[in-house]
């Protein structure tokens, strides 16, 4: 159970807000009312590509979490398929994050993204990065040399503050995305971030497990001593709940499973195993009053594996509880939602952000229903195959909040309740297509 205070501050905004038509206003049909000062957004955008999380926190500092980069289905087709791009493929998924974040972007950040947490090194999640960008219509960044795709795309056109990810891969070796054709993904990422600190002063840093001083607010943060991000878990460090203690023993260190081949190409050697870089995922957990955001990008379960060395979900576990809002790991596959972290987090609302058509998985949401018959479920896209497979397991996706669009958690200025709303994702006019709430905190 959650014990806050709600403080004098928070509580005179609040009575403020009452009187607000602005940002607690919601029309369906109209733009949604931009951000005001003591409110908290959390924005899905939904570009049926992969996963982005635009963040407004209460004084107008911002965080953008992850760049869905996936190459759109329609002109590259994948295997399962891939859900519309949105709202159309001939828009990139980079381009369509700037709009977004320009158009919601708060006048206080002055046009500056504050935080870019990636969660993890994935295409879906930083763009499909490829050796030979040109025959894919990639372009190149002139001066950085880095992939103009999603991420790349957009930290050449907004400034960042505080670049931050799980970690080198040469601290924790994945068997996936190290390297395409010979030529390591990891190190395009870096001189992306390179030509972001000489153009932006970009600082470059790794998640700190375990503190929750990393992440703040910039520009009045006396006057929301309630707003906290805790940092859970990454590159396979996971927070104990004591002090900044972490556990560092659930993965082999580097030094045991690394070897570099011909072009520097990272190798895993024999008889280690093949760890998931989903399992390395970014793990915050955002309070606000009595509100509470879990997101862990794609962490995973054991699952279908006897190999607990392939569940970091059940040690995240230990140090969460009860949560109104939970993005659901993995986009909702049938490898996340494992009993021990629903349990802890039991969530009113959970939120796939798929982009296949086996997201989200009837399994995965069987185990989020079995802690909570009333949780409220969200997907970003929908396809028939998927709803389909839903409906053959007696889950009726019609009893859903939203199948498709983007979505916005937006949190009232005393922490108390928030607001579910859901915009139209077929062109960039952001007009609300459904209102859902106010939903309380407990």
């Amino acid at each position: 159970m959650k014990y806050r205070l709600i403080t004098l501050s928070l509580l005179c905004a609040a009575l403020l807000c009452g009187c607000n038509k602005g940002a607690g206003s919601f029309r369906t049909g109209s733009t949604l009312p931009m951000w005001q000062e003591g409110w908290l957004d959390i924005h899905a955008i939904n570009t049926g590509r992969g996963e982005s999380f635009w963040f407004i926190f209460p004084d107008g500092t911002t965080m953008l979490l992850d760049a869905s980069g996936s190459l759109p289905q329609e002109t590259h087709p994948l295997d399962p398929p891939g859900c519309i791009s949105r709202p159309s493929p001939d828009i990139s998924a980079g381009r369509v994050i700037i709009d977004y974040v320009n158009h919601f972007m708060p006048d206080v950040a002055n046009g500056k993204v504050d935080y870019f947490m990636l969660s993890h090194y994935h295409g879906d999640h930083m763009g499909a990065w490829r050796a030979k960008p040109e025959k894919y219509g990639i372009g190149v960044h002139p001066e950085g040399g880095f992939e103009l795709i999603s991420l790349g795309e957009v930290a050449s056109e907004l400034p960042i503050g505080t670049l931050i990810d799980r970690g080198p891969y040469d601290d924790r070796p994945s068997k996936d995305y190290f390297t395409k054709d010979g030529i390591p993904r990891y190190e395009d990422y870096l001189r992306m971030a390179e030509w972001c600190n000489k153009t932006y002063g970009t600082v470059h840093e790794r998640l700190k497990v375990g503190y929750d001083d990393q992440i703040v607010l910039k520009h009045h943060p006396e006057k929301y001593p309630d707003f906290k991000v805790m940092n859970l878990a990454a590159g396979g460090y996971v927070w104990t709940g004591t002090g900044h203690r972490v556990d560092s023993t659930l993965f082999p260190p580097a030094k045991e499973c690394l070897s570099y081949g011909d072009l520097n190409e990272y190798k895993i050697l024999p008889g280690c195993p093949a760890l998931a870089e989903n399992n390395f995922s970014c793990v915050i957990r955002l309070s606000y009053g009595l509100f509470d955001y879990f997101t862990g990008g794609d962490i995973q379960h054991k699952g279908r594996a006897d190999n607990p060395i392939h569940d970091i979900e059940t040690p995240i576990s230990k140090v969460v509880d009860k949560t109104e809002v939970v993005k659901l790991g993995h986009h909702g596959t049938s490898s996340t939602c494992g009993e021990s972290l629903m349990e802890a987090l039991c969530p009113d609302v959970a939120l796939a952000a798929n982009w296949r058509d086996v997201q989200p998985n009837p399994i995965s949401l069987k185990r989020v229903l079995a802690v909570n018959p009333d949780v409220k479920l969200i997907m970003t896209n929908s396809t028939e195959h998927n709803l389909k497979m839903l409906r053959d397991e007696e889950i009726d996706p019609d009893s859903f909040l939203s199948r498709e669009g983007h979505v916005v958690f937006r949190v009232e200025p005393s922490g108390e309740q928030y607001w579910v709303i859901i915009l139209n994702d077929q062109d960039q006019k952001y007009k609300v297509k459904s209102v859902h709430g106010p939903y309380p905190c407990q």
